[in-house]
């Protein structure tokens, strides 16, 4: 199954509000009225999970809206594959698709950025870049 864009947002907000975060009443609407419902959290995590390691998120955006929204489910075992999404990015030089990994890394509390920057920016591509290959290389 491939999720869009907008699925990906759903699936954000149905993370937050299964880990007990409270929603606007927009977020509520978007979750009432989301066709992903129907689907365990845990379920629509392996989903988002397959899809990006299966390769159909070929397109930056998705791939990064994928992230983000798997950074919304608050499941450490995630680590092991933004870990590996990074090393992908990376490669393949995607500033953006680096700095949401790296934001979702730090919401796991993993020590991505480097502790003495004083900013944090999806534009500081050059700094995303050496915290990315800082924080792996001490993995």
């Amino acid at each position: 199954m491939k999720l869009t864009k907008d699925q990906f947002l759903e699936a954000g907000f149905i993370f937050e509000k299964a880990n007990g975060n409270s929603h606007s009443d927009f977020e509520k609407k978007i979750i009432a009225e989301s066709e992903l419902t129907q689907y365990k959290p845990t379920e629509l995590e392996r989903i988002i999970v397959d899809g990006l390691n299966s390769g159909i998120y070929k397109n930056e955006d998705e791939r990064v809206s994928g992230y983000w929204s798997l950074s919304k489910s608050n499941n450490r075992n995630l680590i092991l594959e933004f870990r590996k999404w990074l090393i992908t990015e990376l490669k393949i030089e995607n500033g953006i698709g680096v700095f949401q990994l790296l934001v979702a890394l730090d919401r796991f509390d993993e020590p991505a950025f480097d502790k003495n920057r004083n900013s944090r920016g999806n534009d500081e591509t050059e700094l995303n870049i050496r915290d990315a290959k800082e924080y792996l290389n001490k993995k």
